[in-house]
């Protein structure tokens, strides 16, 4: 792989795409900057100052890989590109509306809705101090009134040469052409003001005289350079700009082999079943890419899910696999469901969702595997290291995703003693039970475990399952109300932490009312129908004591919880937890 870096005058590079020359993969987003970051950029090119670089692949004498499209705005015609713009269009499309023909640009307002606006400078305030001031460079709408922030006050708007002269304003679209220079020349010849004659020399002299030599460095990448390459490239050149994904790219390179498949129509019946699940609300198209990628290269070798190697899936491979990938994620939402989260408020980390599926796939070769004990507690102890050893709550979780399909999957069938990375590397403080919040694996975790621990709702004694949630409406309550927590001199991040939280049932915590335990159990016991032995069953499931309850006794019922939460995550994990927190702490 190679690359060069030339650099291109704005009117060359205008030029290369009214010819064709230099087009759009069509993956390519639409045009949609707004007025403001238009009026930016054409005030740093009017400083002299760079814009970026953009980036192209060189496309000349080889074969199309991407399906091209020009910029917004042009007809080429069906030449095919020998450059294809993979950094750099909302730039470019703006830099050529703005500098060119009647600099009319199809943008955005600060509400995301279209406008067509047009851009002039104020040749007097633009020579008002250096560097020249943004609001010199101001928009207009199509009947000429000025639409900028701090731009001139211009009774009547700006609709005739004679206008522009009047107030001593050139259209952008001018400056790069001879009809700028003209205009220039009249408003300095016709006007009667000194003060304007010297305006026009200054614009003339820092603006004008070096304008049509200004130039963008462009890096065109070899033409023979990977697909893997051409995305990874891709992916971190455009991450400053308009975030593009790979779906995008892919999609392009699926049109590439089959000009009438439609990716996203294809995945919109994967996503439609996915939607059935809500504990797989947050897995997109991306995710499942990942997924996919992660599923076709464990089967080669070390699973790999980046986004260079997701562009290395083929057309083929993505329609062999796609409905295995659905029904594996499925299954993963019928193993989170198990595990009582069946909302994707619920899951610890979305993230982790994608090994799973992949790890599961791989299972579902021999469907045998998961008919055995061993097999079913490994993964289970996989999946919870993940969750309390907030593995997936990482930035980048992709490299831990590769390395579990790899290394659990073995694992799981019984083929290695070896225990993967993430089992090992998992570790609990029994402090994190205080500082724990509810976006953390360990807050969901504990949530769901108690579900799934046989936790009964106070109110009615009623299981959570999801043949219930819809009528419970569960929350994760606290037991000891907050205000009475302060009240007792309790600490703060305690009062509020997942060890004073429970299961509830929505209308079960109307009744608690914020009173303290002891007074609002009486009336709870009475709904619930329960005798004394049944309802101080029901308490134990939720993993506390009845008699810290009855005697409000907060020091009591935190020391007793904190030590079965940490029996309950030594167990998930099988293994010790690090105690580093002191009774009543």
């Amino acid at each position: 792989m190679g690359f060069t870096t030339p650099s291109y005058s704005l009117k060359d590079l205008f030029a290369r795409a009214e010819r064709g020359e230099l087009q759009l993969p069509d993956f390519q987003r639409e045009y949609i900057w707004d007025v403001d970051r238009v009026r930016t950029l054409v005030t740093s090119v009017l400083r002299g100052y760079p814009v970026g670089s953009f980036l192209a692949l060189d496309t000349r004498n080889a074969p199309m890989r991407f399906r091209p499209r020009p910029l917004e705005g042009l007809r080429p015609g069906d030449r095919e590109p020998g450059l294809l713009l993979l950094d750099g269009q909302q730039r470019l499309t703006s830099l050529y509306h703005a500098f060119k023909g009647d600099g009319v640009i199809p943008s955005l307002d600060y509400l995301g809705r279209r406008i067509e606006r047009r851009f002039f400078v104020d040749v007097r305030a633009a020579v008002s101090a250096d560097p020249m001031p943004v609001e010199s460079v101001f928009a207009v709408d199509l009947d000429g009134q000025v639409r900028s922030h701090f731009g001139p006050q211009i009774d009547g708007g700006i609709t005739s040469r004679a206008d522009m002269l009047t107030h001593g304003v050139v259209p952008i679209s001018t400056l790069l052409w001879k009809e700028g220079a003209d205009l220039l020349i009249d408003l300095a010849a016709e006007s009667e003001d000194p003060g304007m004659r010297e305006a026009v020399k200054a614009f003339q002299h820092s603006v004008l005289r070096w304008l049509p030599a200004y130039d963008v460095p462009v890096i065109r990448i070899d033409r023979e350079t990977s697909q893997i390459g051409v995305g990874q490239i891709f992916a971190h050149a455009n991450s400053a700009g308009v975030q593009m994904d790979v779906f995008e790219l892919l999609t392009a390179v699926f049109a590439s082999e089959d000009p009438e498949f439609k990716l996203s129509e294809h995945f919109a019946a994967q996503e439609a079943r996915l939607r059935e699940y809500p504990a797989l609300d947050n897995i997109g198209r991306i995710e499942y890419l990942r997924a996919l990628s992660l599923l076709l290269t464990s089967r080669e070798g070390h699973a790999v899910g980046h986004r260079g190697d997701i562009l290395n899936i083929s057309l083929s491979q993505y329609l062999d696999h796609a409905e295995e990938l659905t029904d594996a994620f499925v299954a993963a939402a019928e193993f989170l469901a198990e595990r009582c989260i069946l909302g994707v408020d619920q899951v610890p980390y979305s993230a982790q969702i994608v090994p799973l599926a992949t790890i599961l796939a791989r299972l579902a070769e021999d469907p045998a595997v998961l008919e055995q004990q061993e097999a079913k507690d490994r993964l289970n102890r996989w999946f919870w290291s993940g969750v309390f050893g907030e593995l997936y709550g990482a930035h980048a979780p992709s490299i831990r995703a590769g390395l579990d399909v790899t290394q659990v999957t073995p694992w799981v069938r019984g083929e290695t003693e070896a225990v993967p990375r993430t089992v090992t590397d998992a570790s609990f403080a029994e402090s994190r039970l205080h500082t724990a919040t509810a976006e953390s694996g360990v807050y969901r975790g504990l949530y769901a475990l108690l579900m799934a621990r046989g936790a009964l709702d106070w109110r009615t004694g009623k299981p959570f399952t999801r043949e219930t949630i819809g009528e419970l409406l569960p929350r994760f309550h606290t037991v000891f109300p907050r205000e009475f927590c302060l009240a007792a001199g309790a600490d703060e991040q305690l009062a509020d932490s997942v060890l004073n939280r429970t299961p509830m049932g929505r209308r079960t915590d109307v009744v608690m009312e914020n009173n303290e335990p002891k007074r609002y159990l009486p009336r709870l016991q009475s709904k619930s129908l329960m005798d004394d032995a049944e309802f101080d069953a029901m308490l134990r499931g939720h993993e506390i004591r009845p008699a810290d309850l009855l005697n409000s006794d907060w020091e009591g019922f935190i020391n007793f919880r904190r030590e079965h939460f940490v029996g309950i995550i030594e167990y998930a994990l099988d293994k010790a937890v690090e105690r580093d927190v002191r009774d009543a702490e």
